[in-house]
């Protein structure tokens, strides 16, 4: 795999920041959301206000969202219900290279890689599994929280995939916005 593949294709802060009218007129209509420190700190099941109104705003601009996450069933099945989405748990990103698991789980067959994003903080995990499905890529910061252990095992990783990338492609805090975004 080439790693330049990965890079993703808009980069915002939060997901806050990500502009959902824009991708929508450019043909998004579903979004695959990963859980664990893209929407939530790592391991937390509380789900604020402020998430939730922005799940409706989502799906009031057209764009129908989902969750992908390889966090077991326990810890996604509560975040789905409280944000009212589809979810996969157990996804095994970035290994799962299927996009029926997609289609079929989250958006009842309506999705097709050509209108369908993946919204994730990890290039190692998230983009790949994008890439690998062919999805738009977005990635946003991780957000701090949880598991320290976990958070610095997963900050170790993502550091060593930065190094492998071609040199002034993509560097953490300079943010962008692709053609659809």
């Amino acid at each position: 795999m080439d790693l330049e593949s990965i890079i993703p294709d808009t980069y915002e802060k939060t997901v806050y920041d990500i502009n959902y009218l824009k991708l929508y007129e450019n043909g998004i209509r579903c979004a695959v959301f990963d859980v664990d420190c893209t929407i939530l700190p790592f391991d937390d099941r509380k789900v604020p206000d402020k998430l939730v109104m922005l799940f409706d705003y989502i799906k009031d601009v057209g764009i129908m969202p989902g969750l992908c996450s390889s966090g077991s069933f326990k810890r996604v099945k509560p975040v789905g219900e409280a944000l009212c989405v589809n979810f996969v748990s157990n996804a095994r990103k970035p290994f799962n290279g299927n996009f029926r698991l997609i289609k079929d789980n989250l958006f009842n067959g309506e999705a097709e890689p050509s209108n369908t994003m993946m919204v994730g903080d990890s290039l190692y995990l998230d983009m790949i599994f994008a890439q690998r499905l062919g999805l738009y890529k977005v990635m946003v910061d991780a957000i701090p929280g949880g598991d320290k252990m976990k958070t610095w095992a997963n900050d170790f990783v993502q550091t060593s995939v930065y190094s492998f990338l071609p040199k002034g492609k993509f560097k953490l805090g300079e943010y962008y916005r692709g053609i659809k975004g």
